[in-house]
């Protein structure tokens, strides 16, 4: 190794990891000595000139003249204040129990730090860490050289001189970057080395902030705001932070890619190899459109459930801007070309696409595709066309709404208002504003209403509220809540993530059954309550024979043929039966390799027919000789008894894969699909006080696979 004559070396010392570098003993910086083959001494002295002038005058050789020139000068002049074993903390590893070199002829102060593990004599024991160090291969020929790497990487601190330790005070014009508090945070870091961009915990930490910009949606240029830099100064002084290039280039495209990978091997994990898909219109506030398509799909191998919770497995597959005045040819060509590359290509199946857009919808239908409608959304067009039906009803909105409105905007207002339900003994509720266009917040506005009547009307008298209910109202208002309830149960209730799409004729038949029962239990709202009927007829009469919504019911263990009259549960039964054959055409097992013709009668080694072909024979008369068809496995299926709701389908069929492989797997087909889009729209839905898209976020760069990372990121559980 070179020999440093320089004085200047009295107050640097070389970087272990960079040898272009040198690590100033006073403040822990590195500064480069310039390209290799060109390296100098200059660089150096100006920084000590500059930050350092205290030191910079006439000391010299603080270190020792015979120690000055050499890069051991760091440890040597550390000895003084290292010398005693009792001043280090010792550590025994559980693996190692720690010998210390007692009148050895080993001179090296690092045995000061280092203990020879008594296991095996070629490795030593890190005294402060307790780390197992390698001192090479041959017991003959070991060194210390990887016992200073290892204290000039992980402990630089204890290698430093008492009066390098502390770092003088700067001038008094110099301004501290980060200011005082991080600036001593640094200081009891000792200075550590930065890390490299490799190292494992530099490599975490830079995943972790990806993913944090994936969740939340961040812009890119977060990593240059001032506040986060000092935030990871403090907590982690040796991490650098990338630039916002590297997150937008290799970072986030190369964390997309990864969870795409993830996404499609779990794909590939579907039961009988179809996948389900919901997709929609979505509209921002500043009137960009994405359309989007989710992917639903029933596994029962646990591995391919990170959650391990239910069977139902769904991804977001991906987000596409449109244009505003968009065709359903466009949009059935944009999502031709996402199945093609998920699905299609891997071998899978595409199933059934649930929509709230009637032009996706009726595009797929014409296709080759198949598609129904979102009940959620049915029945949010049936409950807006009964409310608007009424005119008091619409009346009892407009004033309901004002009052809220009043409430919320009058400081004043809102504090009689907690005062008067201190007094009346009321849950301390805020009111609730609704949003005229959704029907199921104008429910929830009634409902806080009616819990709060009392606070209501005296806030109203005492306030002189222009807007007030009359009894009349009160009565109207009971009823419309009562009428809406199960309404909102059942969206509720549809819009689970456990939902299938046997539960709609269920629902259908018993929102049906509440609306004429609601005839007799309100009053004043009549003329809303046949509006609801109407709108169920026109609009869910032909679920009630879709053949796909009676083989989902048929199939669930919880109706089956419940629901039905005789003739249809017959009829029902037939067309199960068929589409099981279609399905299963063959109910033969499938032979197994041999070495024989499957059906051959077993021979000897002469060739000629063995004597245990009667045993053969005598099996096969015993057995009955006819496999399970598909009509065996339906009636044996009719014929078990019905499942509490409570139950889970999933769970059923899984348990019943060995005895009815082929109708499981038929099963599985239709209970995959979900009746509703609402569990994937709720990302575009956020409400603004949980922070929604703004702006600045939509035109970020990549929003596209942000919102993918943001979405999958958590149904996979962070494995990727």
């Amino acid at each position: 190794m070179k020999r440093l004559k320089s004085e200047v070396w009295h107050h640097f010392s070389l970087a272990p990891t960079d040898s272009l570098k040198a690590l100033c003993r006073h403040c822990g910086c590195a500064i480069s000595r310039g390209k290799r083959g060109d390296v100098g001494t200059s660089c150096l002295m100006r920084h000590l000139y500059r930050r350092h002038p205290e030191v910079a005058g006439g000391q010299k050789g603080f270190l020792g003249a015979g120690l000055a020139s050499s890069p051991y000068a760091t440890l040597a002049s550390a000895e003084t204040s290292s010398s005693r074993l009792t001043n280090l903390p010792t550590m025994v590893t559980k693996n190692h129990q720690a010998v210390f070199p007692v009148n050895s002829k080993k001179t090296s102060k690092l045995w000061n730090h280092f203990s020879i593990c008594s296991a095996d004599p070629t490795k030593v024991a890190c005294l402060h860490c307790g780390r197992t160090i390698s001192r090479g291969k041959k017991p003959t020929n070991l060194g210390t050289s990887c016992l200073l790497r290892h204290l000039q990487r992980f402990h630089g601190g204890v290698l430093k001189p008492e009066g390098a330790r502390a770092a003088p005070p700067s001038p008094p014009d110099t301004q501290a970057p980060l200011g005082g508090p991080l600036a001593g945070a640094a200081a009891s870091d000792d200075g550590s080395e930065k890390f490299y961009d490799s190292h494992p915990v530099a490599k975490k930490i830079t995943s972790l902030i990806a993913e944090m910009i994936a969740l939340d949606l961040q812009p890119y240029s977060l990593v240059d705001n001032v506040g986060f830099n000092r935030l990871l100064a403090y907590l982690k002084p040796q991490y650098s932070l990338p630039p916002p290039a590297y997150f937008s280039r290799t970072a986030i495209p190369g964390m997309y890619e990864d969870v795409k990978h993830v996404i499609m091997a779990h794909l590939q994990e579907a039961e009988s190899g179809v996948v389900h898909f919901t997709s929609g219109i979505w509209m921002s506030s500043q009137t960009r459109e994405y359309l989007t398509l989710t992917a639903h799909w029933v596994t029962f191998e646990p591995a391919a459930r990170p959650r391990c919770e239910d069977h139902h497995c769904s991804a977001l597959l991906d987000v596409s801007q449109v244009d505003c005045d968009y065709s359903g040819s466009s949009i059935r060509k944009q999502l031709e070309c996402w199945w093609e590359a998920w699905v299609t290509s891997t071998g899978l199946q595409v199933g059934i696409t649930v929509t709230d857009n009637p032009s996706i919808g009726k595009t797929l239908n014409e296709g080759a595709r198949s598609s129904v409608p979102c009940f959620s959304h049915t029945v949010n067009l049936i409950v807006s066309e009964a409310i608007k039906s009424q005119r008091m009803v619409q009346s009892l909105l407009s004033t309901a709404r004002k009052i809220c409105e009043r409430v919320q905007r009058s400081p004043r207002a809102k504090a009689k208002l907690a005062e008067l339900q201190r007094e009346y003994g009321l849950p301390p509720h805020h009111l609730l504003q609704d949003v005229p266009s959704k029907w199921s917040t104008s429910f929830h506005m009634l409902e806080r209403l009616l819990e709060q009547k009392r606070a209501v009307n005296a806030l109203s008298a005492e306030c002189d509220f222009r807007e007030l209910l009359s009894c009349d109202q009160w009565e109207v208002m009971q009823s419309v809540c009562h009428a809406l309830k199960p309404f909102a149960a059942a969206s509720r209730e549809m819009s689970a993530h456990v939902s299938t799409l046997s539960q709609v004729i269920p629902m259908i038949h018993i929102l049906t059954r509440r609306v004429e029962m609601l005839f007799q239990e309100t009053m004043g709202i009549d003329t809303m309550l046949r509006a609801l009927r109407e709108a169920m007829v026109s609009r869910l009469s032909a679920t009630l024979h879709d053949p796909r919504y009676v083989l989902a019911t048929l199939l669930d263990p919880r109706y089956k043929a419940s629901l039905f009259s005789e003739e249809e549960a017959e009829q029902c039964k037939q067309d199960l039966i068929r589409e099981l054959e279609t399905l299963d055409p063959t109910s033969e097992p499938t032979p197994v390799p041999s070495g024989c013709e499957p059906g051959s009668p077993p021979r000897d080694c002469t060739g000629e027919e063995s004597l245990w072909a009667l045993m053969a024979k005598l099996k096969k008369s015993e057995r009955g000789g006819r496999p399970k068809v598909p009509e065996d496995m339906v009636l044996a299926y009719l014929e078990e008894e019905v499942l509490e709701h409570s139950c889970d389908p999933l769970a059923y069929w899984s348990l019943k894969r060995a005895a009815w492989p082929s109708l499981s797997a038929l099963a599985v087909r239709f209970l995959g699909c979900p009746p509703s889009i609402v569990p994937s729209e709720r990302l575009f839905s956020t409400p603004p006080e949980n922070g929604s898209f703004g702006q600045s976020r939509l035109l970020m760069e990549h929003f596209e696979k942000l919102i993918f990372l943001k979405v999958n990121l958590p149904l996979i559980c962070f494995q990727y």
